[in-house]
């Protein structure tokens, strides 16, 4: 798949998630264009990364969820999603989506 191709899945991709509340519309886009899991840092949420590199440029995709409650204050659950283009460390682009459930 081409970097362009690629953007363009996953931009939509999001969109879709955002719109279903759902990971499942990401999670196949991302696969279907090659990125690689780079692991999970969160300790008590998820910050994965995936990226795939497309000669210079880096594709690089982030998905983050965390729980927003509070003590006797509770929350949905936010998920945040974005799709960042870099050349080098400099972000050239990025498509940001998020969704609660």
């Amino acid at each position: 798949m081409d970097l362009i191709l690629a953007i363009r899945n996953i931009a939509s991709a999001i969109e879709q998630s955002v719109e279903t509340k759902s990971d499942a519309n990401w999670k196949a886009a991302v696969a279907s264009a090659g990125l690689v899991t780079t692991g999970d840092t969160g300790q008590t949420s998820i910050d994965e990364r995936f990226e795939r590199a497309f000669g210079p440029a880096t594709l690089r995709f982030q998905h983050k969820w965390w729980d927003t409650s509070k003590t006797f204050s509770p929350g949905p659950d936010r998920t945040k999603l974005t799709l960042a283009l870099l050349y080098g460390d400099k972000v050239l682009s990025e498509y940001n989506g998020t969704y609660d459930t």
